[in-house]
């Protein structure tokens, strides 16, 4: 049987309790072009990992460069899901909210992600 590297229906952040929970009660931290917020999930075990993309729809006022960003930060994510579950023990939930005021390619995206994955693991580490 083949693995899929997809990024699945199950694993995009779409619960309103979920999303409130994780912005009232996550932690934050910021990595150049992104804030991430993110929150370990004990009590949505069924529901397993879970990640949202957002792109504010102010500083990019076409659909088409919004969803361009948002398709980049899923793929940079999707490449980098191994290692996100590695570190946490438990269901999380992660949220990337685009800061940035201007479009940008793959490998910057890509970089922001390394970076994240870096700072995730220290963060874990320390507690």
């Amino acid at each position: 049987m083949h693995k899929t590297y997809t990024l699945g229906k199950a694993e995009r952040l779409k619960s309103v309790v979920r999303i409130e929970n994780l912005f009232k009660t996550g932690k934050s931290f910021m990595a150049f072009p992104f804030i991430v917020y993110y929150t370990v999930d004990s009590d949505f075990d069924k529901e397993g990992s879970q990640m949202m993309v957002s792109v504010s729809k102010r500083q990019f006022k076409h659909a088409v460069d919004r969803n361009r960003l948002k398709r980049l930060t899923r793929e940079a994510f999707r490449l980098r899901r191994q290692k996100f579950n590695e570190l946490f023990s438990a269901p999380y939930s992660v949220a990337f909210v685009y800061k940035g005021r201007q479009m940008t390619n793959f490998e910057v995206v890509s970089q922001a992600m390394d970076a994240i994955v870096q700072k995730f693991s220290t963060i874990l580490k320390e507690q």
